[in-house]
């Protein structure tokens, strides 16, 4: 009897599958907490697998010996952090701030705005309106080389390759994209628009459903709100997001990235860097920024409409969540020890330093949970609850350079 070729594939794809599962249920032994999507398409799914880079684990297999909670090796403060929206990007850069203000570091910032974001493309971007690096002169552009860049903007990779230091390392967080799609759509007010548009006097106008099933009027605004992610980082082409060209674009993610950051899994990840940057602890510990109040909801029907809605970055997470977890097996038997270490000491730090919370305004019409720090704090707490450090950068940067010369 003759099998048809089908059947040989079905067999096949139920085998990978059945492997992928038993590798997870063995990493879940170690206690690391995983969340695995039910709802990422199962052809997604088999298409990250197999356009997994060869660079996915070797970067932070070894990349410190003997290096753990004690111990440290050469630290880095070279590096380039793609800044993405509603992350906890912002976080993120609150640490990086804080390091290299410490380090007395030079960071990548327009003159021309409070802390520093370029927002647009740096290919267009006059070096002229960068700030010099501390104890360069102005207008010395030969020698504007920074050790870091952590803010919004649209880099070219070869422009940013040659401000930056030799042997940078490249990093970017993403968020599951679901949740950052309701983050980015509520923190620009798009949901707001959806009231003022089609609410009238219903007080009780569900705005992502009322997005989902927009007329074909606004479908031009309901197709440039998706894959906010994807079109984050480095060049990539907003008017493709077929399924090749993203597979094109997430080869090209891998192979440029050091590390991946998870929103969902930021403890984990931030171990993971500590040890790629050859940092300590105390470095990597944090406070969050930019917290929302009250967060914007989702059904499970409209979630899942989300997610192929934000088809480019369900590939995006998918395939880095596959990468996070290969990267903790690479850390070896100490990442528990070393992951159960690290939130002691930041709950520690946390019950320490942190007082009361309030809600407040930023940026204008933008809502925000901030915390005070307690009363009598050492100098450290002091530092470490501030929402000021963009701010201390750009200051010190401004004071540092100019006239200082070489």
């Amino acid at each position: 009897m003759e099998i048809k070729k089908s059947t040989y594939y079905t067999v096949f794809v139920s085998l990978v599958l059945l492997s992928f599962l038993l590798i997870g249920l063995s990493m879940n032994t170690t206690g690391i907490s995983m969340v695995y999507y039910p709802d990422l398409p199962s052809e997604t799914q088999l298409l990250l697998r197999r356009i997994k880079g060869h660079r996915t684990t070797h970067r932070l297999s070894n990349p410190c010996p003997g290096a753990s909670n004690t111990t440290r090796c050469k630290p880095n403060g070279n590096i380039v952090f793609i800044k993405t929206y509603k992350t906890g990007s912002s976080t993120l850069r609150n640490i990086l701030n804080r390091y290299g203000l410490a380090n007395n570091l030079s960071f990548i910032l327009n003159r021309a705005q409070p802390v520093g974001h370029v927002f647009k493309s740096l290919k267009s971007f006059p070096i002229s309106k960068l700030l010099p690096p501390i104890g360069v002169r102005d207008g010395d552009y030969r020698h504007y080389k920074y050790n870091m860049s952590n803010v919004h903007m649209r880099p070219s990779l070869e422009d940013l390759h040659n401000l930056m230091n030799p042997n940078s390392v490249y990093i970017t967080i993403l968020r599951h994209p679901v949740d950052q799609w309701l983050s980015y759509f509520q923190y620009f007010h798009k949901d707001d628009a959806m009231r003022n548009l089609f609410g009238g006097n219903d007080t009780n106008l569900d705005p992502v459903r009322t997005f989902l099933n927009l007329p074909a009027k606004f479908m031009k605004f309901k197709s440039n709100a998706r894959n906010y992610q994807f079109r984050d980082l480095l060049e990539v082409d907003t008017q493709r997001e077929d399924v090749d060209y993203v597979r094109e674009k997430i080869d090209e993610f891998a192979e440029l990235f050091d590390l991946v950051l998870l929103t969902e899994y930021f403890d984990e990840s931030l171990v993971l860097l500590k040890r790629l940057l050859g940092w300590s602890f105390d470095d990597v510990l944090y406070l969050k920024m930019r917290e929302q109040p009250q967060r914007l909801r989702a059904d499970d029907e409209a979630r899942k409409q989300l997610l192929e809605h934000n088809r480019a970055d369900n590939m995006l997470y998918s395939y880095f969540y596959e990468v996070l977890q290969a990267n903790i097996a690479a850390y070896g038997a100490s990442f528990q020890d070393d992951l159960n270490y690290f939130r002691d000491h930041l709950n520690r730090t946390l019950s320490e330093c942190v007082g009361a919370s309030k809600v407040v305004d930023v940026a204008g019409d933008h809502q925000n949970i901030r915390y005070g720090s307690r009363e009598q704090s050492s100098p450290f707490c002091k530092k470490f609850v501030s929402y000021s450090s963009s701010g201390d950068v750009f200051r010190r940067q401004s004071n540092q350079s100019g006239n200082t010369g070489r």
